[in-house]
């Protein structure tokens, strides 16, 4: 192949160039409206002042669209790796996507909001000892655990009543426990690289789209999506 031709393939709409540059723009557009999901809870946090019993429901209820947040990114980065890049029609996608998630999920984020509001409860009252920061934690960790369990099974065609999905998502994480593992991991790598000085700011724009990616290849290579589709079917 000539210099001209290659040139012309690397620069072609369809070319590698462009195949990358919509990579790169999807993660950042994923990771910018799950950020713009996050952002009631963000400006709730910052402006609190004060612990007070306005300030924990306020936060809890300013929390609840993360929830369909993590569900739309996780879809559509599924949907990056399932067609091998960018997809189209993102911001629509999304949103649907969103939409889905909180209609079909919704027993969830309710649930996993009365737990936060306990969680938040417990900390306000006993935060400064080490077991209720401990205990607290643990709380947070296994709220965590179970949402994206429950996403991850819901994406893979789980329905049913609310306790029956619940119970096939933690089952199929116990039953593939580096799964889990790994999601936490991702979890804190990527809540410790936004703490970064001068770079943690940009990162967030991408961090999102990127951790969502690790997740579905986590759960692929860990074999949580192959549990999970037996106990679906």
């Amino acid at each position: 192949m000539s210099t001209t031709g290659a040139a012309r393939g690397l620069f072609a709409y369809d070319g590698r160039l462009a195949r990358v540059l919509l990579a790169v723009f999807q993660c950042f557009a994923t990771s910018a409206l799950f950020l713009l999901t996050a952002l009631p809870a963000i400006v709730v946090d910052q402006a609190s002042g004060r612990i007070s019993h306005a300030a924990i429901w306020l936060g809890v209820i300013a929390a609840l669209p993360i929830g369909p947040g993590v569900y739309a990114a996780l879809a559509g980065m599924r949907g990056f790796i399932a067609g091998h890049g960018y997809q189209g029609r993102l911001f629509k996608r999304f949103w649907s996507d969103f939409a889905t998630g909180t209609a079909r999920l919704r027993w969830l984020w309710a649930g996993a909001a009365a737990i936060e509001l306990l969680l938040a409860y417990n900390a306000a009252l006993y935060g400064e000892g080490d077991g209720a920061f401990l205990a607290v934690t643990a709380g947070g960790v296994l709220v965590a655990t179970a949402v994206v369990a429950v996403c991850c099974i819901a994406l893979q065609g789980a329905s049913g009543r609310p306790l029956e999905v619940l119970t096939l998502a933690l089952h199929a994480a116990a039953a593939r426990p580096l799964a889990p593992l790994t999601w936490l991991v991702v979890l804190a790598t990527a809540l410790a690289a936004t703490q970064l000085p001068v770079f943690g700011t940009n990162l967030a724009l991408f961090l999102p789209a990127l951790a969502a990616w690790t997740v579905l290849t986590a759960n692929r290579v860990t074999g949580f999506d192959r549990k999970a589709a037996a106990l679906v079917g």
